[in-house]
């Protein structure tokens, strides 16, 4: 049964980085987009906790905030660190709007009654499959989490399973659960289909060489820089947007399943200005929003605006479905396990003479 002291991501957060740690990690991520701090007599400033990109969030607040003339202060942080924020404000709570990168996060909000119920204008033109069907969030977008692979190491039938058996040749790193909110709605999801199996591959994969270390960014800079050859459990949007730049890699998709993690923005119960949020959820599913969502490689929730050409080129596989009320009963019990039998796990390797060392395979 869900805890209802403190949300998975908070409890993760916090016993990796500690409260004094995240306190000072807060404070220096805040930025006020066209507008100056929230007092408690300021009810014209809208107040926005969103996960990444960053960039797609200032860009949406600033063309919202040009249009409307509502200041708007925005927190930009990963999905864990806004849970844990809510967490640490929830008798004095500041947001207004929260816009998460994991279902599963606006899920759990919606079950503790902090949503305020609201069905955008345009929600009509988008997927009616990626929202919460009582019309507490509706998902921006949506960004599938799959392998992102160097070059020269990729072929079409790469699978889970040859880093869970040590057939990968190259060195691989897992962006960690605990600092990425797609990392754990994948291995939430892998592991919920996959029961005592899925936690033998993960335990395999570790003894065959999978690093899990720091959020997407780390991961992806690994990969870039060569010191590893292959992400597992990367999201796509971020890979292509490398791969626009011209980067030799490839954004792969096993044809056993990919998770596809979706993105919702919802409005807290306790908002002071609950018409500005709601005009503001409106904006994001706004054609010239959603087109700045599909610039950032992600899939746009409204199906007339067009993907980017490098996702067109980039076929999805079929989804993971992960049961709803199976991910809310097990959600924490399975990633604070994750993280202490597999992620920060001292594993053994298990000895492989045929396998050909990394360092030998690269040109």
């Amino acid at each position: 049964m869900l805890s209802r002291v403190i949300t998975p991501w908070a409890a993760v957060v916090m016993g990796v980085m500690g409260i004094a740690m995240l306190l000072a990690m807060l404070l220096t991520m805040l930025m006020v987009v066209s507008g100056c701090d929230r007092t408690a007599d300021d009810g014209g400033v809208l107040v926005v906790y969103s996960a990444g990109p960053r960039g797609l969030a200032e860009a949406v607040c600033r063309a919202f905030s040009e249009e409307s003339g509502v200041r708007i202060e925005l927190f930009s942080a990963t999905s864990g660190q806004i849970m844990a924020k809510l967490e640490a404000e929830k008798y004095n709570p500041r947001a207004d709007v929260v816009v998460l990168a994991s279902q599963f996060g606006a899920e759990w909000l919606k079950r503790e009654r902090r949503l305020l119920a609201y069905v955008p204008m345009a929600v009509e033109t988008t997927v009616p499959q990626w929202h919460d069907p009582d019309g507490f969030y509706h998902a921006t977008s949506a960004a599938a989490v799959g392998i992102a692979v160097h070059a020269d190491f990729h072929h079409d039938a790469l699978e889970w399973s040859d880093f869970f058996n040590g057939h990968f040749p190259g060195r691989a790193i897992m962006p960690a659960p605990s600092r990425s909110g797609s990392s754990a709605d994948f291995v939430l999801s892998y592991l919920l289909a996959h029961s005592d199996r899925g936690w033998a591959d993960f335990s395999a994969a570790r003894s065959h060489g999978l690093e899990i270390a720091g959020a997407n960014s780390q991961a992806i800079t690994n990969l870039l820089i060569g010191s590893h050859h292959a992400v597992f459990g990367a999201v796509d949007y971020l890979i292509l947007r490398e791969v626009a730049r011209g980067e030799p890699i490839v954004m792969h998709f096993p044809d056993s399943g990919a998770a596809l993690v979706r993105r919702p923005i919802a409005i807290l119960s306790t908002t002071r200005v609950p018409e500005l949020a709601k005009n503001f959820v409106d904006f994001y599913f706004d054609e010239s929003a959603q087109q700045e969502i599909a610039a950032r490689h992600l899939l746009p929730a409204r199906t007339d605006v067009a993907v980017s050409d490098v996702r067109a080129g980039t076929p999805l596989s079929r989804e993971m479905i992960a049961d709803m009320d199976d991910a809310m009963a097990h959600q924490r019990t399975i990633l604070r396990r994750f993280q202490y039998e597999i992620e920060r796990a001292v594993i053994p390797p298990r000895a492989d003479p045929d396998r050909t060392p990394a360092r030998e395979t690269l040109p």
